[in-house]
């Protein structure tokens, strides 16, 4: 029986580990080819053994291309996003885990139908509504729809954590005197890092790489966040696959500091079991 269950262990982690190489391989291409010499790549393009590291690729970049301007409107987009999605959608999972209003179940279900639509299919009338109110070509313009197709999700992560949260804690604290915001604020959001964690990891993720609408919305050059970089001088760096491998490293660089930052919260959230029914 042992033997058995040791087996099925074997094959579960040879699997992953596959998984998790077929994953890796293409990254650790796209570092490998950023810190080629430029002599190496043209002789042996694609090649994972490197003679000799150089970092002549990124300097090319920020040479070329105002690389920290770029950097600079991703985080003036992505970090108000993220803080946007947070806030609005823990307040809207607060109300429908814990408070009771009328239609509550049908509105949210309207929620959960938001999440069937696939992007491509708002790219027009988000552009639309973006003229008619005069922020196209800002970052408002993809600050609010950014935050607005990220809060649905995660309602629903949001509210599944809050369900669990003890009757009886909330109870005690109404007893206290505390209205439903004080225990949203002083109860609930204190101990809810380890889904919180998730929320800001998945939206930092998702907002920071988000291209196509960042594509029609933003046309002034200066305006552009770190993803258009490798389209803007897709001409330029595609006869130096080094320097575009580069920026995607650069872009990259953000989301695994974020990650790393993060992911002790909700590790150790979920380890100790902090919230149980």
């Amino acid at each position: 029986m042992k033997s058995k269950i040791n087996l099925w262990k074997t094959g579960g982690f040879a699997v992953v580990m596959i998984w998790a190489l077929v994953w890796l391989v293409p990254v650790i291409i796209m570092l490998t080819v950023s810190f080629m010499p430029p002599d190496q790549r043209a002789a042996k393009f694609g090649g994972l053994l490197i003679k000799n590291i150089s970092l002549e690729n990124y300097l090319t970049v920020f040479k070329d291309a105002p690389i920290l301007r770029y950097f600079l409107n991703s985080i003036i987009i992505t970090f108000p996003t993220v803080f946007f999605v947070v806030l609005f959608s823990s307040l809207a999972a607060f109300a429908f885990s814990r408070l009771n209003f009328f239609f509550k179940e049908v509105w949210f279900y309207l929620i959960l139908l938001t999440l069937m639509l696939p992007i491509p299919t708002l790219i027009i009338p988000i552009f639309q509504i973006n003229k008619s109110l005069g922020l196209y070509n800002s970052y408002l313009g993809l600050i609010l729809p950014y935050t607005a197709l990220g809060i649905p999700f995660s309602i629903i992560i949001l509210r599944s954590f809050f369900e669990g949260f003890p009757r009886d804690i909330e109870d005690a604290a109404r007893i206290d005197g505390c209205n439903a915001f004080g225990i949203y604020w002083r109860i609930i959001m204190p101990v809810s890092w380890p889904v919180l964690s998730v929320v800001i990891i998945w939206q930092f993720m998702t907002s920071w790489n988000e291209f196509l609408l960042a594509l029609v919305i933003i046309k002034d050059v200066q305006l552009k966040p770190l993803t258009l970089v490798p389209l803007i001088y897709s001409g330029q760096f595609m006869a130096r696959p080094g320097a575009m491998f580069a920026v995607l490293t650069l872009i990259t660089i953000p989301i695994v500091i974020v990650y790393v930052l993060m992911q002790r919260y909700f590790v150790s959230g979920m380890t100790s079991g902090a919230l149980k029914g």
